[in-house]
């Protein structure tokens, strides 16, 4: 469960590897033709809520009077609570007692219908003194399928600021470049703990210096008994411009690990 003092334990080495690992010879596509998540439109506010569309909070007693809350998303119906200190962090739960102060957090819900992937963003106010969530904002996007692999992978983008955001199903962990890092020494790792999706963001305001990302992460198993296996997968991803190039391009690139 991610609470507001945790941080992150992704090894070094996947920093390595993604540094390593240019996406120059997978699928290519312009920016311009990767849709943008809109500003949130405003919601109105109720006083007190504990219950929002896709997520729940339950108090209990904590230390010396003190209470602690638990929001827990509805990840069977594509919700995830999304959260961007030290990097992109997706997680099914999220926890804080009643001295914290008053924080934001993001509630995403990634939905396939018809052959068309939306990402919808809730931005919920979360008031650990009151034990009380509302939603404030909701924006939504259409998904620009980037790949989809034979063994099932499948791999969007949509663009957020000044960034490329990019996500799959499966996702386990990663890491973005240090362009979105909050503070020079902070490697931003992504992790994924209990959500049936995750992304990385790729900054994209200097192109023609590169930036890239890495994605982990796993598809069903296949087998049973001692044919049990899962496949692993990972997603390079880079954004780039060369002089030839009219614009900036992301490039993604799956590969299937043994």
């Amino acid at each position: 469960m991610l609470t507001s003092r945790s941080l992150l334990a992704v090894p070094v080495a996947l920093f390595t590897l993604a540094l390593s690992s240019v996406a120059s010879a997978g699928t290519t596509v312009p920016l311009s033709s990767i849709a943008a998540l809109p500003a949130p439109v405003a919601l109105k506010v109720p006083n007190a809520v504990t219950t929002i569309p896709g997520l729940s909070l339950k108090s209990k007693e904590g230390h010396r009077g003190t209470q602690w809350h638990d929001l827990t998303a509805a990840t069977g119906r594509g919700y995830c609570i999304n959260q961007k200190q030290f990097g992109f962090r997706c997680a099914s739960t999220y926890g804080s007692g009643s001295g914290a102060e008053g924080e934001d957090l993001d509630l995403d819900r990634l939905v396939e219908k018809d052959g068309v992937a939306t990402l919808e963003r809730t931005r919920v106010h979360f008031d650990p003194a009151y034990g009380t969530i509302a939603a404030t904002g909701r924006s939504q996007v259409t998904l620009t399928e980037i790949t989809r692999t034979a063994a099932g992978v499948v791999v969007w983008a949509f663009r957020q600021d000044r960034a490329i955001v990019v996500l799959a199903r499966g996702v386990g962990g990663g890491v973005e470049g240090r362009q979105m890092a909050s503070e020079e020494s902070v490697i931003p790792f992504v992790s994924a703990d209990g959500c049936p999706f995750a992304g990385a963001r790729i900054d994209v305001h200097k192109p023609e210096a590169g930036a890239l990302a890495q994605l982990t992460g796993t598809l069903p198993a296949q087998g049973t008994g001692k044919e049990r296996v899962i496949p692993k997968f990972l997603i390079d991803a880079s954004v780039s411009r060369v002089a030839r190039d009219p614009e900036a391009l992301l490039a993604v690139r799956v590969r299937m690990q043994e």
